[in-house]
């Protein structure tokens, strides 16, 4: 710690501060534990402790086995780890112009772990920035961890360090792939969290799509749906190993609106093990593509949820434009072919033939979700690092969005991706050295590293 302070007073000593004038002051200094430096951009070094000023264009230093946290003018809190340099290149916060609203940080060395604030999650959701070695972080309303690793440091503390035990994060079953509008998913403890491109859908997921909106989502199994504006859709379950077919499971369930579906692998090869239910009907799949619907008494909840020829999008249904489907009730079932349409009626609560189809089923304007490019295995292919140079991120709430060159990576949740300028890739596991630091999980779990937003999205005093 002595040298360290010594090594910067040599360097900068001789600076003359006195004829620079006042930079702007964008954050302070909340907690040290060890040594902290920020290099300022008129050449002067400055020993920082609690409560001191950050500077635009500071660079902010921790010795080895040293820690702080730096929170923002906008509510931002970050903890940089040991061993960090961080610079803060480019920052604008006014809060009464959320447009004007910027914040580029650069990570030269190490690590740090995030919170954001207000930027980015109002005016410009590109507005909040990490560079670090080519790499480009889009950060969009994130609690986020970001390492640096040269070419031997992060495999030296993996083989040092004795592994963590952790539970393992759920794995995404599906992400969308393209959205217009507004959508979120409920998990199943209640929590709701706002959908954009590339966000991952996890099991027991409820999405919704709000008026004038809609979203294409691509399961792991290369199955697709297009949810419609209005819409509740639930992933009820979703098991799927491509190397062990026979424990494949999937149960979707439309509560209310309407969804265009296309079956995957599992849809093709286990029939049985792909349920669609809405109320009290199913849909049987043989490989298919086909529009489902659940209004009035269906999306109520109603005990008798059926529709009438006259209206048939008035409760529940379904209309084939690829392959078959059985619609499936107490009573009975009826198949249903290419260009055809069934419902369950209301008088009879039987599966039934639509007798004339209206144009507003034949016809339907949201995209099919086949319209969309992209392939399962590369929008879920998954790979190891532990340590190997380069840029890791890992996401704990929110989105990230890594670039590299031409390479763009959407993470959510639980998700944790890697570039080294080369390659850039979604991670199948979260390396060991970003889980096992016991001094920067203490302090993110702190009250004092709550967001500094309270719960109408204004700044709040520390």
């Amino acid at each position: 710690m002595k040298n360290f302070f010594l090594l910067w007073g040599l360097m900068f000593g001789m600076a003359l501060s006195d004829v620079i004038s006042a930079a702007e002051v964008v954050g302070n200094v909340r907690f040290v534990s060890g040594g902290l430096m920020a290099q300022r951009v008129d050449g002067t070094a400055k020993v920082m402790g609690a409560k001191a000023d950050v500077q635009l264009g500071d660079m902010l230093v921790t010795a080895s086995d040293s820690y702080a946290q730096v929170v923002m003018n906008d509510g931002t809190k970050m903890i940089l780890r040991p061993s960090s340099n961080l610079k803060i290149e480019g920052y604008q916060f006014n809060q009464q112009d959320p447009k004007s609203d910027s914040a580029i940080f650069r990570l030269l060395k190490g690590g740090f772990r995030t919170v954001t604030g207000l930027i980015g999650k109002r005016g410009n959701p590109d507005a909040y920035k990490l560079r670090s070695s080519g790499a480009t972080i889009g950060i969009r309303g994130t609690d986020f961890t970001s390492r640096l690793c040269g070419a031997t440091d992060c495999l030296d503390e993996a083989l040092k360090t004795p592994a963590k035990k952790i539970t393992p994060a759920p794995k995404a079953v599906g992400r969308v792939m393209q959205i217009q509008g507004e959508m979120s998913a409920k998990d199943v403890s209640g929590k709701v969290r706002k959908l954009t491109l590339g966000s991952p859908v996890f099991e027991g997921d409820t999405l919704q799509a709000a008026a004038q909106s809609n979203g294409v989502v691509m399961f792991r199994d290369g199955g697709r749906i297009t949810l419609q504006q209005n819409s509740d859709f639930v992933v009820e379950a979703f098991k799927y190993d491509k190397n062990n077919a026979g424990q494949d499971n999937i149960a979707l369930r439309l509560l209310k609106g309407g969804v265009r579906v296309v079956t995957g692998l599992i849809g093709h090869v286990n029939h049985d093990n792909y349920k669609f239910r809405l109320s009290g009907a199913t849909i049987g799949i043989r490989g298919t593509g086909f529009d489902a619907w659940c209004n009035g008494p269906c999306a109520d909840g109603s005990a008798n949820f059926g529709a009438t020829q006259e209206n048939p999008l008035a409760g529940a249904g379904v209309f084939v434009w690829s392959g078959e489907v059985a619609l499936m009730s107490a009573t009975g079932s009826v198949n249903v072919s290419v260009n055809q349409a069934a419902i369950i009626s209301r008088e009879t609560g039987n599966a039934v033939q639509v007798n004339s189809l209206p144009d507003s089923i034949k016809n339907n304007p949201v995209p099919k979700p086949d319209s969309v490019s992209g392939d399962a295995e590369s929008t879920f292919e998954e790979v190891p690092r532990n340590g190997e140079a380069g840029v890791y991120v890992s996401v704990h709430e929110g989105q990230v969005i890594l670039e590299n060159g031409g390479s763009r990576l959407d993470l959510g949740q639980n998700e944790s991706g890697f570039t080294d300028g080369a390659v850039t890739t979604r991670l199948s596991d979260t390396p060991q050295f970003l889980l096992r630091d016991n001094k920067l999980d203490q302090i993110g779990k702190s009250s004092m590293f709550n967001s500094g937003i309270n719960s109408n999205g204004c700044l709040v005093a520390p």
